[in-house]
């Protein structure tokens, strides 16, 4: 989860704010005049783990440049919004993909993508809460039971028969 790591690179004495890309990879850090940008990379480093690394300044230039032309970097208190968007990609993504394997109506579809979005908002506001998790990998942990969930959320809006479909497909749905 993003936002407690940007409350850490926040924390840096010299960093005045972090921001993070919509795909949660690329980190911004904006630094108090005169701070000392290499000793500043390393603590960053330090907080972001292996794999860290600072960008070459030309490639650091073309991340930002998108910036000014609409593209999000958020601030904690944004980040939330990124678990959403997510959350409601994957619901529509997995139900057409239990609508092409069921052959369920596109008003099944939509029914089924709105339980997934259900299940996995609710995931997300706990998730968040309880302060986020160490690694992405969490989610796949808990597919069973969100899968489960939005299959009993189903219970009034599709047939019986492609409910028990649903409850088959949905936990295998999730790839790594």
């Amino acid at each position: 989860m993003l936002a407690p790591v940007l409350a850490r690179l926040d924390a840096i004495p010299g960093v005045t704010s972090a921001r993070v890309d919509s795909s949660g990879r690329f980190f911004w850090l904006a630094l108090e005049e005169g701070a000392d940008a290499r000793r500043l990379a390393e603590l960053a480093k330090r907080v972001l783990g292996a794999g860290a690394r600072s960008l070459p300044a030309d490639e650091a230039q073309a991340q930002l440049a998108a910036h000014g032309r609409g593209d999000p970097w958020l601030l904690p208190g944004e980040v939330m919004a990124l678990s959403f968007v997510e959350s409601r990609l994957l619901s529509v993504r997995i139900a057409g993909e239990v609508e092409r394997r069921t052959g369920a109506t596109p008003d099944e579809r939509e029914a089924i993508a709105e339980a997934i979005r259900r299940e996995l908002f609710a995931v997300m506001d706990r998730v968040h809460a309880e302060g986020g998790r160490e690694s992405g990998g969490w989610i796949h942990e808990e597919w069973p039971a969100i899968a489960a969930a939005a299959a009993a959320r189903c219970a009034g809006a599709v047939a019986p028969e492609l409910r028990r479909q649903v409850s088959e497909i949905l936990p295998t749905l999730l790839g790594r």
